[in-house]
């Protein structure tokens, strides 16, 4: 089936028309490919994307080892490293790179921060798309329905900040649907490269759909996943098959974020998983990313369930993110683990009665600390505080242990001092409720 074909199959795809803008809305670096065929890919490619009225495009050229670009390679700490360079340097919303492998050229795209929680990121550097090499043989034969899809991507790429670009994103993304849906197949297409293809398309049209997911938006997105899987027999590297799993836990894990339904929790922990066996240790920022959302996951399976299981998996899971979202590398990344981290082995401790898991949880809290300190941030410490005494408080009527209960009063009259100081006055106000109770406990 060919690439139009596939889309026009869905009814209603199309959406109402939108307003038309012509401001030059992102800024986007193309790097000059690697390739082998002394065609000069990337800078063709930087001819035909600079014609999009909505990017200021810019070509960098300076010379640099590209070997990183081999994803057989896994460099991916010099892949980052060197994206995070360029888009500094060149001020760019994103950075388009081209690699050549048996004849076709590979896109991959890298925003800043690709792999910082807890900002949704729905682009890995691995989703990688696939054009044919003949096209940049003679750019005028590029197909106009793919540069439509490259153009999706890139808007659905870049995090908007505020309401408005939020807004415009819309816009644009759902221009872009209907502009897809009413284009001729691209000619020269074979079926080689539609794993790719619907692939990246689900994925545009999941950031297009996601604020307000209908029940025909998961079909639109099913099928096309489900064409990419069914034509996986063309995906060169096991990663591949990674990015499509991911993508079917992202489409179920908005799903249920918005509903709630837990049919769609229990999908978004499977294909999470299904994801996580392709994108292994081998591939570091994957890993780590998709443990992290196994980990909320869990952690509202058990919250729905009751089941113990899911909440040791869920701490599990934030385990393997930590080792990943390290505090030298993401310092805020790591200081947002260790807090979820504290909060579930609290839940842990207490519905195991392990006084060992709540000094876990304290120590992760403490962790936390390291980041939210008194000097510089003292309102955070203070809450950090105030968490610790709660686990002493809830230890201390556990055990019957005046021990705690004297190391609760200490930690939340730390956090009152601070409040007082900042003039908070409802938080104030809470610490003396729990000092309240701790005198009940102690006098």
């Amino acid at each position: 089936m060919s690439f139009n074909d596939k889309l026009v199959r869905f009814s209603g795809l199309r959406e109402k028309e939108v307003k038309n803008n012509d401001e030059k809305l992102y800024r986007v670096t193309v790097v000059a490919f690697e390739d082998r065929c002394n065609l000069n890919c990337g800078l063709r490619f930087y001819e035909l994307l600079k014609q999009n009225k909505h990017f200021e495009v810019s070509f960098f050229n300076e010379p640099f080892a590209k070997s990183f670009l081999n994803l057989q390679g896994r460099n991916f700490f010099d892949f980052i490293d060197n994206g995070e360079r360029i888009l500094k340097g060149t001020k760019s919303d994103i950075v388009i790179w081209g690699y050549e492998e048996e004849g076709k050229i590979r896109l991959n795209f890298q925003i800043a921060n690709q792999y910082v929680i807890p900002e949704v990121k729905s682009f890995s550097l691995l989703d990688s798309l696939f054009i044919p090499l003949s096209y940049f043989s003679n750019p005028e034969n590029f197909s106009p329905a793919l540069l439509t899809l490259i153009e999706g991507i890139i808007i659905a790429a870049v995090t908007p900040v505020t309401n408005d670009q939020k807004t415009m994103r819309a816009s644009l993304l759902q221009n872009v649907v209907n502009r897809l849906a009413a284009d001729a197949a691209p000619k020269d297409i074979s079926r080689e490269f539609m794993p790719y293809i619907m692939n990246m398309l689900a994925k545009v049209y999941l950031n297009y759909a996601a604020e307000n997911l209908s029940d025909q938006h998961m079909q639109v997105i099913q099928n096309l996943l489900e064409t990419a899987l069914n034509n996986r027999q063309f995906m060169r590297l096991p990663i591949y098959f990674g990015s499509i799993y991911g993508n079917f836990a992202q489409l179920f894990e908005t799903a249920f974020n918005q509903s709630e339904n837990f049919a769609d929790l229990k999908q978004a922990i499977k294909y999470y998983q299904d994801a996580q066996k392709y994108l292994n240790r081998n591939y570091p920022y994957d890993f780590g990313l998709i443990a992290y959302h196994l980990a909320l996951l869990n952690f509202a399976f058990w919250k729905h369930t009751g089941d113990l299981q899911a909440l040791r998996d869920a701490v599990s899971h934030l385990r393997d993110a930590e080792k990943v979202y390290s505090h030298s590398q993401f310092p805020q990344s790591w200081c947002h683990i260790e807090g979820l981290l504290g909060y579930y082995l609290t839940s842990l401790g207490m519905s195991t009665k392990s006084d060992d898991i709540m000094q876990l949880a304290i120590d992760s809290y403490k962790q936390q600390q390291k980041i939210y300190d008194q000097q510089t941030n003292p309102q955070e410490w203070a809450k950090i505080q105030e968490k610790i005494g709660n686990i002493y408080y809830l230890l201390g009527k556990q055990d019957e242990d005046d021990n705690f209960m004297l190391e609760a009063r200490n930690y939340f009259n730390s956090a009152l001092q601070i409040y007082d100081d900042l003039r908070l006055k409802d938080n104030a106000g809470e610490i003396k409720k729990l000092l309240s109770k701790v005198k009940n406990y102690i006098d």
